[in-house]
């Protein structure tokens, strides 16, 4: 299983993906963290429902995750970590 490199960035205003969108931290009414795959093939990913109606999904591969990950549970108040 191979994904494309893509980057989040944690900013005041929410995050940044692939330094073009940025998911403000008002916008994001729930986030889920969960895994996928399986073997040695295992991802953590976190998906983010937003309130026009879409969802976004970053991922452990992605660079800037480790800090976004730390910022969640400070800034989202439906946050779900299934892992």
């Amino acid at each position: 299983m191979s994904y494309p490199q893509r980057t989040v960035e944690v900013v005041t205003t929410g995050l940044v993906i692939d330094q073009s969108a940025t998911l403000l931290w008002n916008d994001i009414r729930r986030a889920f963290i969960y895994e996928t795959g399986s073997g040695q093939e295992t991802l953590t990913c976190a998906e983010f429902m937003l309130t026009e109606g879409y969802s976004v999904e970053i991922n452990s591969q992605m660079p800037g995750w480790d800090l976004a990950i730390e910022h969640l549970p400070q800034r989202i108040e439906n946050l779900v970590d299934e892992r």
